[in-house]
């Protein structure tokens, strides 16, 4: 899998609010998307980095990389 500036990744959050759940998530793990620099609490952030895993996997398969049938 290649690795971008802007993918998502996790962090340890020194301040902030997760932008779905507003629950405070200051010194906790989080899921960043630089992007839109939005930021999730682990709970509201663990599908989202499935969905993304999915999605660079699949995208990993159509450029010829990777095997379609591991699991």
């Amino acid at each position: 899998m290649k690795h971008y500036s802007r993918d998502p990744r996790w962090i340890v959050a020194r301040f902030g609010y997760c932008k779905k759940c507003e629950v405070g998530i200051a010194g906790k793990d989080a899921l960043y998307y630089p992007s839109t620099r939005s930021i999730f609490c682990e709970k509201c952030g663990a599908p989202k980095w499935e969905n993304f895993l999915s999605e660079t996997h699949d995208e990993d398969v159509m450029n010829g990389f990777g095997n379609p049938y591991a699991s």
